[in-house]
């Protein structure tokens, strides 16, 4: 059976591509979706130490708004150097995870522009983010698409999923915590915080969180905001405080003030000092890494833009080894 991939060429058209088969250890895939999704392919990256029959732990790594699927990793990379072993895809896959980066949805004529329908536009919320929200895409539906097809071409351990992403992407991996409450293990959403349940969205309990946010990100503001850097729609988007605040309650912690450490501050000149912050007496745990001064930016990761555009990179801290540390702290049962 062959899956049709649209071009995005003038004219229309699109290329036949034959369905993945079972991956093996060291491979790098880059897959078509069934279910109909066409034009949403994912990269599914095995690691080399794996003996090619255990059951592997799986990492969603989910791109920003304007994103896709050939981006996620390099954005995590010092300096953007896909080559470099800081990068979250190969860290993860020394650790033994396997990584899946999926695609949004793409908008004509710039089909790799893409986006999640990670929540709001009603209410007064923004619609994050852009076509895939306004057209109303069932992206849960896509990841459970995609969760099937990665079940085929690889065992999973279903006791060590997680999700990661930045900005819109982060978005999404807040959305995913509230609606695979049974099936995630952990999640770490970087800059982008719950649209979903701000604007009404049903949200369950029981996933391990850890946001990573920075307090001068000018695209998603810390603090409850309107403004944004990527788009002329109107709408508030999500502050950082309530989100944790909410997962705090529905994550079973206490109301106490949370625990605070205060990170060491190794790099002076990147502008930024970091502290995480954790509630405490927690059913499932919720924490905060708050960048003082940090950027809409994946710590240690690329810039991407200007700094007068997104902001500081914080260098004090790699967020692929700090995510991947609450990661392997937190198995479900």
């Amino acid at each position: 059976m062959l899956f049709c991939i649209e071009t995005g060429l003038a004219g229309g058209g699109c290329i036949g591509l034959d369905p993945c088969q079972p991956a093996a250890p060291g491979q790098s895939l880059t897959c078509p979706m069934p279910g109909g999704w066409l034009d949403r392919p994912f990269d599914l990256f095995v690691p080399a130490g794996w003996d090619g029959a255990a059951p592997l732990p799986v990492i969603y790594a989910i791109h920003g708004g304007g994103g896709n699927h050939t981006a996620t990793n390099k954005l995590t990379c010092p300096g953007g150097n896909l080559g470099d072993p800081g990068c979250l895809v190969a860290k993860a896959n020394a650790a033994g995870y396997a990584v899946v980066v999926p695609n949004g949805t793409g908008t004509r004529p710039i089909r790799n522009v893409r986006t999640w329908n990670a929540g709001g536009g009603q209410d007064g919320w923004l619609c994050v983010s852009g076509a895939a929200c306004s057209a109303g895409v069932d992206d849960m539906r896509y990841f459970d698409d995609l969760h099937v097809e990665v079940g085929r071409l690889i065992p999973v351990d279903a006791a060590r999923i997680y999700a990661t992403g930045i900005s819109n992407g982060g978005a999404m991996t807040h959305r995913l915590a509230c609606a695979w409450g049974t099936r995630l293990a952990a999640a770490a959403p970087v800059a982008g915080a719950n649209q979903h349940a701000a604007a009404g969205g049903a949200c369950a309990g029981g996933t391990p969180l850890l946001q990573i946010h920075g307090t001068a990100d000018p695209c998603w503001r810390f603090e409850e905001s309107t403004a944004t850097c990527a788009t002329l729609e109107e709408g508030r988007k999500a502050g950082v405080a309530p989100t944790m605040d909410a997962w705090r309650a529905r994550n079973g912690c206490q109301e106490a003030p949370a625990t605070v450490v205060d990170l060491p501050d190794v790099d002076p000149d990147d502008g930024t000092t970091s502290r995480r912050e954790s509630f405490v007496g927690c059913a499932a745990d919720v924490e905060l890494i708050r960048i003082e001064g940090g950027g809409h930016t994946w710590p240690q990761g690329d810039p991407y833009l200007p700094t007068d555009v997104v902001g500081p990179v914080a260098r004090d801290f790699d967020a692929d080894d700090v995510i991947l540390e609450f990661f392997g702290a937190h198995a479900r049962p």
